[in-house]
């Protein structure tokens, strides 16, 4: 077969991450995300969920990696749901919110004001969607809108900690991590720096070469 030709059928008969790499695009790392579960103060549970899940996506967003959110909340459930959309990777977390200050707002009481409801959006054609970019956009600005709140019921003392744990496909872990902050004054944002060190050991679990 003469040489000119070559290239062009090897890269047909090429599996589409390794076609995408040869021509330069990085392939997208794709992460199914459960809604949270969570332990906070009374009536702020569903802002509670949808601020860890908006900045998980604002952090997990990027040309190599993209979240598509599970609407499952037991992680059993969450975990065969994103098997039925043959998602590789499943993120479950865990946030637990402990108010030690003296009244005033609870932390996620206002976290997510004026954010993008995400709960109802599907996981299928995710990857594909033409909408993926307008998603992705509305997720970053619900998340930067929610940071503008995280903080606004924070009492000196409160304690916030989060569990991080990510399976692949065949359901090996490839993250199990907890931590904790504990508000050194009123006002201090705790989720983002949570949610920022998780976010990190996520794309870094999902990037390294498989063994």
């Amino acid at each position: 077969m003469n040489a000119r030709y070559l290239a062009p059928v090897l890269l047909m008969a090429m599996p589409g991450a390794l076609a995408a790499q040869a021509g330069g695009t990085p392939a997208k790392a794709h992460i199914c995300l459960a809604p949270s579960s969570v332990e906070t103060a009374s009536g702020t549970a569903m802002q509670a969920m949808q601020a860890v899940r908006e900045t998980f996506s604002s952090f997990l967003t990027g040309p190599t990696l993209e979240v598509a959110p599970l609407q499952s909340r037991l992680p059993s459930q969450a975990i065969a749901e994103a098997k039925a959309a043959n998602c590789p990777f499943v993120l479950l977390t865990t946030l637990k919110q402990v108010h030690k200050g003296g009244g005033g707002p609870s932390l996620l009481g206002r976290a997510a004001a004026g954010a993008v409801q995400g709960g109802a959006q599907s996981v299928g054609g995710f990857a594909s969607s033409a909408g993926a970019g307008v998603a992705a956009n509305a997720t970053s600005g619900a998340a930067g809108a929610a940071a503008q709140n995280y903080g606004s019921g924070t009492q000196s003392k409160d304690e916030m900690t989060l569990s991080t744990h990510l399976e692949n496909a065949d359901g090996k872990v490839l993250v199990d991590m907890t931590d904790k902050r504990t508000a050194q004054s009123n006002g201090e944002d705790m989720l983002t720096p949570l949610v920022e060190k998780a976010a990190t050991a996520v794309a870094n679990a999902v990037s390294a070469p498989a063994k």
